[in-house]
């Protein structure tokens, strides 16, 4: 059954639906670059570890082709949240008219 064949009520709660998919991918990003510096921060400072020092020598020690593929996910993510959020607006915009 296509969403085009819902009734009003049921298309609208699957576009509210898709919507909060999308903002809730957009915040797992956003909380992503916010939590994981600061845990690292904070391991650095509690475990007292001079090797790693900074996120960016973190960073550094990850191999290419892990970078690579951390990249590419963030990247799929705000693909994939972006396009929930538009379909979802569009089946209520689609509603009202």
């Amino acid at each position: 059954m296509k969403p085009d064949d819902y009734n009003p009520m049921a298309r609208e709660a699957f576009g509210r639906t898709l919507i909060d998919v999308g903002v809730s991918i957009f915040k797992s990003i956003i909380l992503l670059f916010t939590v994981v510096p600061l845990a690292a921060i904070l391991e650095i400072v509690f475990r007292n570890q001079t090797d790693l020092s900074s996120i960016f020598e973190i960073l550094g020690a990850l191999s290419g082709s892990t970078q690579l593929l951390i990249i590419g996910f963030l990247i799929i993510g705000f693909f994939a949240g972006h396009w929930f959020r538009k379909e979802g607006l569009r089946h209520l915009h689609e509603l009202e008219e």
